[in-house]
């Protein structure tokens, strides 16, 4: 059995609204944040850049739709733990409004005003989104189990699948910064069929970052009728000496663009959410 390094799985979400095209806009965002001393720069710069690609998303959505509609869809597997801003942030830039064709950071820089236990981190942002209508595919179903949550750092647990037809399954890893790693399938293991009623299981371990104690990170799982490609194309963890944990800013549009060669109507999503402790919670 194929061995990756993830975290740990905690809340499930079915995606039902997929998505057809309409037309390209283009949004501009200029924000300044404030984040304590505690906080690194690249991690602000992190952080500001999550807020901006979704405040751009939300200007895309539809007057008539509600970001409410689609957080709500969130179901806590277990525990009744996850982090809403993290999942809202990774829904609205996978597909709830639109997909972003290209970005640009017009400007960015922190400022430490003196005599401050705080500093700002202004980021001014430009995006090209192709705005999406609602479609929904209810065909397709892919049942989500665990073996475990809540995982410390190095403890495995395992992944199990079950589609209700034959069909292709795809499996990234959006990281604490957005960047995003395939999981599955790999260059070693390149086949991603999986077949009506059968469970398919992947072993799993659990690995924070090494300078926190706590991250969490996301696995978007596509489940898709016919074969998408472009996959190869992603950074992958394969192995504990060579571990990745950023795939760099690139790797979102690249997700981006992947996800927008399939059809809509021929694929499921589910977006699950990963919490990683370097010693478990009590």
């Amino acid at each position: 059995m194929v061995k990756k390094f993830l975290g740990l799985i905690i809340c499930l979400m079915s995606i039902g609204y997929l998505f057809s095209a309409e037309k390209y806009v283009t949004i501009e965002v200029d924000t300044v944040k404030t984040y304590p001393l505690t906080i690194s720069v690249a991690e602000a710069r992190i952080k500001t850049l999550q807020e901006v690609r979704q405040v751009a998303l939300e200007r895309a959505l539809p007057q008539d739709i509600s970001l409410t509609t689609f957080i709500s869809s969130f179901s806590v597997e277990k525990n009744n733990f996850y982090d809403e801003q993290v999942a809202s942030s990774v829904f609205m830039n996978c597909c709830s409004s639109g997909r972003i064709i290209e970005e640009k950071i017009l400007e960015d820089y922190p400022s430490f005003p003196k005599k401050s236990n705080v500093f700002e981190y202004r980021m001014k942002y430009r995006a090209t989104i192709l705005p999406l209508k609602t479609i929904y595919n209810s065909e397709l179903d892919l049942k989500v189990q665990l073996s475990e949550t809540l995982l410390k750092n190095n403890e495995q647990f395992t992944l199990e699948l079950t589609p209700n037809q034959d069909g292709y399954l795809y499996i990234f890893d959006f990281l604490p910064d957005n960047s995003v790693l395939v999981v599955y399938p790999t260059l070693h293991y390149p086949e991603s069929l999986i077949i009506k009623d059968t469970a398919w299981k992947q072993t799993l371990t659990a690995v924070t970052s090494p300078d926190k104690k706590h991250s969490i990170e996301t696995l978007y799982i596509v489940f898709s009728e016919v074969p998408i490609s472009g996959w190869e194309n992603f950074k992958s963890n394969s192995n504990f000496t060579e571990l990745i944990f950023s795939a760099g800013e690139e790797s979102f549009i690249l997700f981006q663009k992947w996800l927008g060669r399939s059809d809509p109507n021929k694929r499921i999503e589910k977006m699950v959410q990963l919490h990683i402790f370097e010693q478990k919670e009590n």
